[in-house]
This record gives structure tokens, C-alpha cells and sequence, in this order.
């Protein structure tokens, strides 16, 4: 078995665990709308990750144009995404001058994870693959910006955001690693496809329950 597969399986084993215990503490449950996006995050990575190892169990490759390994993780962070920008950032950034630096300094993350992925992209020879992890990319620097904004935005009125600054700390992890991990796989970096793997495993793990924890100080889970 070779080190991509290991990695992607043990993704998929971490997100599946994330997803099934979210699935009996959140989804089935009276739950904030908000956990339950986290939860279906998860769901987007494990459904991406199966797509993965059944590419390589039955063809020993992956396609190289935009598939539904690709769409998983899309939809990971679109859900992570949505969460934060639909529902708490309004919450907390009322639009006003007062926060203007707060909201320009909340993209040099998303610049970083889009600057990094940059010696991937000149390095794949694959066209069809550069767009297809470009596009990728573009989702975990959307959902990048907005866990980097709530680690650093000041907890003025509902105390919302400081609540739960664990679990945007380790969701910008997440984001991070996710890149490094599309950038090894890109570079045939099998050992930094390993390391990203396993720091997005950990993520995975930890990140449902970590929230569940935190947002009991705002509400009633």
C-alpha cells in the first residue's frame, strides 16, 4: 500500500469517526444550525476520501480533471464556509469603520494558503489538474479568511466569537493543511502528503467535538 493510499485512509477514518459522532451529539438532536454545517463539513471529506481510495482500490490512479474527491473537499469548506460567514460574522462585524483593519488583516491568511499553492501550480504539467485543485484551493482560502477573522476580531457585544476560538483555531489548521496537502499531492511529495494527511486527520477528529464544547457557552448543546 502505498503512502498516498495509507494517508487518504487515514483521512477518511478520522473524518468518518468526526462525521458519526456528530451525527449521534448534533444532527439527530435539537442542534444550532451552525454545528450541524461543521458536521456536514465532515460528511463532504469522509464522501470525498471513500471516492479516493475506491479510485485507487479499482483504477491505481486518480483522474486528474475536477471528481467527486476534489467536490468533497469543496464542499468541506464550503460548508465551514457558510457556517462562519452566514451566520456568526454577522454577529459580530457590524460593517464600521472601527473594524476596518480587523477586515483587511483577515486576508493575509487566504493570500498566504493562495501564495503557497502557487509552486504547485507551476509545477503540475496537468492543466486539467491545476484548475481542478485551483478551484479547490479557492474554497479553503474562503474558509481560511473567515476562521482567521474570528481568532482575531474583538468579542464586542455577544460573546460569540471568543467562545469558540478553539475550534477556529484548529478549522484554520485545517485549511493550512489541506493546501499543503494538495500541494505535496501536486509535487509528488509523498511524505508531505503524509504529514498534511495526518494534521488534517487530528483536525478532524477534534474539530466537532471541540465546538460542541465551546458553543455550550452560547447555548444550550
Amino acid at each position: 500500500m502505498s503512502i498516498s493510499m495509507i494517508t487518504n485512509l487515514i483521512i477518511l477514518i478520522s473524518s468518518q469517526i468526526g462525521f458519526i459522532y456528530g451525527i449521534f451529539t448534533i444532527l439527530i438532536k435539537k442542534k444550532p444550525l451552525y454545528l450541524k454545517m461543521v458536521v456536514l463539513a465532515m460528511a463532504c471529506m469522509t464522501v470525498g476520501r471513500i471516492f479516493v481510495m475506491l479510485q485507487y482500490i479499482t483504477k491505481d490512479q486518480m483522474p486528474d480533471v475536477f471528481n467527486i474527491g476534489m467536490l468533497g473537499m469543496v464542499g468541506c469548506f464550503l460548508f465551514l464556509f457558510s457556517a462562519n460567514y452566514g451566520m456568526i460574522d454577522g454577529l459580530t462585524d457590524d460593517g464600521s469603520r472601527e473594524f476596518l483593519k480587523y477586515r483587511i488583516i483577515s486576508w493575509l491568511i487566504p493570500a498566504l494558503i493562495v501564495a503557497g499553492f502557487i509552486p504547485a501550480f507551476l509545477y503540475e504539467d496537468h492543466m486539467s489538474k491545476k484548475i481542478s485543485y485551483t478551484i479547490v484551493v479557492l474554497f479553503i482560502a474562503l474558509a481560511s479568511r473567515y476562521h482567521f477573522k474570528h481568532l482575531i476580531f474583538p468579542d464586542v457585544d455577544y460573546g460569540v466569537v471568543r467562545a469558540i476560538r478553539g475550534y477556529n483555531l484548529i478549522a484554520l489548521v485545517l485549511c493550512v493543511s489541506a493546501m499543503i496537502f494538495i500541494g505535496a499531492d501536486m509535487t509528488d511529495n509523498e511524505y508531505a502528503l503524509l504529514g498534511a494527511g495526518i494534521v488534517m486527520s487530528v483536525c478532524c477528529l477534534v474539530i466537532i467535538p471541540l465546538l460542541r464544547k465551546e458553543a455550550t457557552k452560547w447555548t444550550t448543546v
